[in-house]
This record gives C-alpha cells, sequence and structure tokens, in this order.
C-alpha cells in the first residue's frame, strides 16, 4: 500500500472498518474482495460498498443510491472511497471482478 493508503486506513473509523467488512468476499478464491452485488441498502455495507465500486468501478454505482443514503451511510461511503482513491489503480482493479475481466479485453 502506499503511504496516503496507509494513512487513510489508519484514519478509518471503527465504523467503517465494520461495514467495509461487510462489503468483502468472506469465502473462496475471491476472499478479501468487493461482492460482485451490492449488499442490502438499508446496511452500512452498502454504504462501503457503494464507496469502493465509485472508485473500482463506477458503472456498478448507483447514483440513486447515493442520493438516498442516510447521514450515516453517507459518512461510510466517503471515508471507504477516499480510503479506495489513495490505493495503486492496480490493487483498485483488482478488487473488483468485472473491472478485471473489462481491463484485461481492453474495454475499459
Amino acid at each position: 500500500m502506499t503511504t496516503t493508503a496507509t494513512t487513510a486506513l489508519a484514519n478509518l473509523s471503527d465504523a467503517a472498518v465494520a461495514a467495509l467488512q461487510g462489503a468483502l468476499v468472506t469465502r473462496g478464491s475471491r476472499k478479501g474482495r468487493l461482492l460482485s452485488a451490492a449488499p442490502p441498502s438499508q446496511s452500512m455495507a452498502y454504504a462501503a460498498w457503494q464507496g469502493a465500486m465509485l472508485s473500482c468501478n463506477p458503472f456498478k454505482a448507483s447514483i440513486a443510491a447515493l442520493m438516498f443514503m442516510s447521514a450515516e451511510q453517507r459518512a461510510i461511503q466517503k471515508e471507504v472511497t477516499a480510503l479506495f482513491d489513495a490505493l495503486p489503480k492496480g490493487t483498485r482493479i483488482s478488487m473488483d471482478k468485472d473491472r478485471q475481466a473489462l481491463e484485461a479485453l481492453g474495454a475499459w
């Protein structure tokens, strides 16, 4: 991780860390990467997933989701987006399987 990413991760709130854990795959070969579909919309994991997707694959992020988030969800989303924006491009690409496939095809 870059110094900026390390700093952003260290400054992540406990709520954002918990939400991000809910937005990641927990088993299998994709363990530690983002879920392919968003978690339930009322959860904090949903806000973390949307925030991560804004950096990793913005085509999957939902404009409506961003408009209708609660204040707590918006705070989580902003923290997670800042974290992912600080990651190197290759790391962001590898976090989403669809973005990885598009990059491999040369379509991105």
